[in-house]
């Protein structure tokens, strides 16, 4: 393992901290801003020794770019295994290559997320892990809502307003808290 680096970048909704290493360009980590300053969340960098890059490399400024668009609502597309899911459980690496499946202007539920991982009865689990993803924005665990279709909380917080920002831009409907029909996804 290279030098791992991070990177503070404003984008709509507050400061997004980008940690990776430097060596190969392997995403460890993407923190939210607080939710309450909009500013960074550095205190929850999950790593040790990490240096702040002012100013990173091609593949990260790419990287920093498409992040941007994709929180202004434009349908992105991110490199699955340019993420370190290395220190995953398997289950726990299977509910966030599902999520990273689910399509762009579409929403899911954490039971139904569950059935297509052939855990059924493993939605609050599938739930606890999306709340810890590693890597928001990036694996879209905003498109994952409850099985009433209300939208619950977003990165482990109970406030919404992020995920509703970014299902928002995405063109979903949202009545309320309550995610209209024409944008569920059911795997089918």
């Amino acid at each position: 393992m290279g030098t791992l680096k991070y990177i503070i970048t404003n984008t709509l909704i507050g400061e997004i901290t980008i940690v990776w290493d430097d060596s190969n360009n392997i995403i460890k980590q993407i923190l939210l801003p607080d939710n309450n300053t909009k500013k960074s969340n550095l205190g929850n960098i999950s790593f040790t020794g990490v240096l702040f890059e002012s100013h990173p490399n091609n593949a990260i400024r790419d990287l920093i770019s498409r992040i941007k668009e994709a929180v202004k609502g434009t349908d992105v597309s991110f490199d699955i295994n340019k993420m370190d899911l290395s220190s995953l459980t398997d289950f726990q690496r299977s509910v966030l290559e599902k999520q990273f499946e689910i399509p762009y202007g579409y929403v899911t539920t954490y039971k139904i997320l569950a059935q297509m991982i052939n855990k059924p009865r493993s939605a609050r689990p599938v739930a606890n892990v999306l709340s810890a993803n590693p890597f928001p924005i990036l694996i879209p665990c905003h498109r994952t809502v409850l099985s009433t279709w209300e939208v619950g909380g977003y990165a482990g917080l109970r406030s919404n307003y992020y995920k509703k920002f970014l299902l928002l831009n995405e063109g979903v409907v949202i009545d309320g808290d309550v995610v209209d029909k024409q944008s569920h996804f059911t795997g089918e």
